[in-house]
């Protein structure tokens, strides 16, 4: 088979355009400002449960129709009011 002829670059160039504006300032204009994201307010912990309670507990979770994580955003509220501790613990 014969080689293909290599194919010639400078007819592929694209003619220059008007310079872009500033990139920050054609953004701002455009898109609406996002709120902050839950990992910018909130701090992340860590829990690791037995494989058979964390079973149980999701299947709680959609008999209640509820969230895992609300369940133990709940459980830890409960626990904190127990002890006097009044600091909120949910990230709104």
């Amino acid at each position: 088979m014969a080689k293909k002829a290599p194919t010639a670059y400078p007819s592929l160039m694209v003619a220059p355009t008007a310079p872009l504006a500033p990139a920050g300032a054609a953004a701002a204009d455009q898109q609406p400002a996002r709120p902050p994201r839950m990992r910018d307010r909130a701090d992340q912990v860590v829990l690791y449960l037995n494989p058979a309670g964390h079973k149980e507990l999701k299947r709680f979770a959609i008999g209640a129709d509820r969230k895992v994580h609300d369940l133990l955003i709940e459980a830890v509220e409960e626990w904190a009011a127990k002890r006097g501790i009044r600091e909120q613990m949910r990230v709104r």
